[in-house]
């Protein structure tokens, strides 16, 4: 449970960075930050194929056939229903500033934290991976978030209460994965749900962005995806 709240709380404290060190500069401007965002995309991917979906894999093959069972869906479905309801949600408010942001970042933020607890549940080292991966997404995504809220007309105020909210629906899902932290529904839906969401993010929102590198910087990118990879790879093993 503390390892849960603790990882939660670097969540939450994430999403308040924007508001200490934003100073109206689009933080993709800087010269390392699609190396930031090739170090996140090894994280999500080794995340998903080394820990999340092992994971998911290797309790549905130990579990006892039961009535619950056939009400929970196959892993890979539900990885299926993750990316389908990140595309609903980016296509229904993810163009739409203002208000319609931050009930999108809470959904996400909410997911976020429950994914968290859930992984936790199954190893520590599952934990902090998923944590790794999730905070390596946020950081850029909050910052985003930020200068949107603030060019929506949002003063200063209203998005530290946004972002506030936002962040605390994070531990609202840690909190929530805790309390049925012994659930086999709760594991069995979410493991394969956050691979999803995290193959989304990764297809949708890294791997364009980081396709619009230069060859010199596309090596460099690679070299960083490897030893992403690879230390996720030697963590789980």
């Amino acid at each position: 449970m503390l390892e849960v709240l603790s990882a939660s709380s670097l969540l939450f404290g994430a999403g308040l960075l924007p508001l200490i060190f934003y100073k109206g500069k689009e933080h993709s401007a800087h010269p390392y930050f699609n190396y930031v965002l090739s170090f996140g995309l090894s994280i999500l991917l080794g995340d998903v194929f080394l820990h999340l979906l092992p994971e998911a894999w290797l309790l549905e093959a130990t579990t006892p056939d039961t009535a619950l069972m056939d009400f929970v869906p196959r892993s890979n479905t539900t990885v299926l229903l993750g990316i389908v309801l990140f595309f609903t949600l980016d296509r229904l408010l993810g163009d739409v500033v203002g208000y319609l942001t931050v009930c999108s970042n809470t959904i996400d933020n909410f997911l976020h934290g429950l994914a968290i607890a859930v992984a936790f549940n199954v190893s520590q080292t599952t934990g902090w991976l998923t944590t790794a991966g999730i905070l390596l997404h946020e950081l850029p995504h909050e910052v985003t978030d930020y200068a949107l809220l603030a060019k929506s007309g949002f003063s200063r105020r209203q998005v530290t209460l946004a972002q506030l909210w936002t962040c605390f629906s994070g531990i609202l899902g840690s909190i929530t994965g805790i309390i049925f932290d012994k659930s086999f529904c709760c594991q069995a839906v979410v493991l394969p749900l956050t691979s999803g969401i995290f193959l989304y993010v990764s297809l949708t929102s890294l791997i364009p962005s980081l396709l619009q590198a230069t060859p010199k910087q596309s090596i460099v990118q690679t070299i960083v995806v490897i030893c992403g990879l690879l230390l996720t790879y030697t963590v789980a093993h």
